[in-house]
C-alpha cells in the first residue's frame, strides 16, 4: 500500500492504481453533496497503512483540509497540558553584601568593518517566446511533426522553459490508467478544418493537477477544443514525432 496521506484524492487513487491494487477504493467523507471534484479533497487517513499488504479493499478518509483537524487536536492537547501543570514556585531572592565590581571598559581604535551585503535573490529563469527567441519562432510556424528541425530544437533547448499559445487537440488515457492521460497540444487556436503549424507537443502521463492550471477561468476538466496559454519545460522528441513537455503553468485563453 503506498503512502497517500496528505495528497489530493485524485492523485491518491492514481498512486494506488499504479501500485497494482485492483480492488475498488472505499472513500469516506465528502460532505453533504459528496465528492464532485476529487482534486478538491485531501486524504487524511488510510487503511491499510503505507507499506502493508492489501488484503481487503483500501479505505481512504478525506476532508477539504487535514490541517484543520490536526490544529484542533493540537489545541485540545495544549489546553489539557496547561490545566495539569502546577505553576512553578518562585525561588526566594538571595541577598549578598558583597559589592559587585563593574568591569572596566575596553577601548579600541580599530575601525569596525561593515560586512558586504549578500545578494540572496534567486536568478531569473528566462522564458523563451516567439518574440525573444528566433528558433522557437521558427519552430512554431515550421512544417512540424517529424521534421528534423523539431528534433534539433529539442536537443538544443532540453530543460529550457518555453511559452506559446496552443490548443488541446486530443486527450487519451495513458496506458490502462483511468486518472492519468496524454494531452496532444497543437500551436494556435483549435480548428477542425485547418491544419495546425509547428510540431505536435504532448503532455504525457499527467493528471488534471499536473497541468498546474492558473488564471480566473479554471475548468472542471480538460478536453479537445480548449484554447490555452502553455508555459512548459522542453523534455525530448519521441520516435512517434511528439515533442514532450513538462507543464509549468496552463491557462485558458
Amino acid at each position: 500500500m503506498p503512502d497517500v496521506i496528505g495528497t489530493s484524492l485524485d492523485v491518491a487513487l492514481s498512486d494506488i492504481e499504479r501500485a497494482g491494487v485492483e480492488d475498488e477504493v472505499e472513500v469516506l467523507g465528502g460532505g453533504t453533496f459528496g465528492i464532485l471534484d476529487e482534486s478538491n479533497w485531501q486524504v487524511c487517513e488510510q487503511v491499510p497503512d503505507a507499506g502493508q499488504d492489501v488484503t481487503d479493499p483500501p479505505r481512504l478518509s478525506v476532508d477539504r483540509s487535514c490541517d484543520e483537524e490536526e490544529s484542533d487536536s493540537a489545541s485540545e492537547s495544549d489546553e489539557q497540558a496547561s490545566s495539569d501543570t502546577t505553576p512553578p514556585t518562585e525561588p526566594e531572592p538571595v541577598t549578598t553584601d558583597a559589592p559587585v565590581e563593574e568591569p572596566e571598559p575596553v577601548a579600541t581604535d580599530a575601525p569596525i568593518e561593515e560586512p558586504e551585503p549578500v545578494d540572496t535573490s534567486a536568478p531569473t529563469v528566462e522564458v523563451l517566446t516567439a518574440e525573444n527567441n528566433e528558433d522557437l519562432a521558427a519552430l512554431l510556424t515550421g512544417p512540424g511533426e517529424c521534421d528534423d528541425s523539431v528534433s534539433a530544437f529539442a536537443s538544443s533547448y532540453r530543460g529550457r522553459t518555453i511559452e506559446f499559445d496552443g490548443n488541446v487537440a486530443f486527450v487519451a488515457n495513458h496506458d490502462d490508467y483511468d486518472t492519468r492521460f496524454d494531452f496532444l497540444i497543437y500551436v494556435g487556436d483549435f480548428s477542425d478544418t485547418v491544419a495546425a503549424p509547428g510540431p505536435s507537443f504532448q503532455f504525457e502521463d499527467e493528471n488534471f493537477t499536473d497541468l498546474k492550471m492558473t488564471g480566473s477561468n479554471i475548468p472542471d476538466a480538460i478536453g479537445p477544443g480548449l484554447n490555452i496559454r502553455v508555459v512548459a519545460e522542453v523534455e525530448e522528441f519521441t520516435e512517434g514525432c511528439r515533442l514532450l513537455l513538462d507543464p509549468v503553468s496552463t491557462e485558458v485563453r
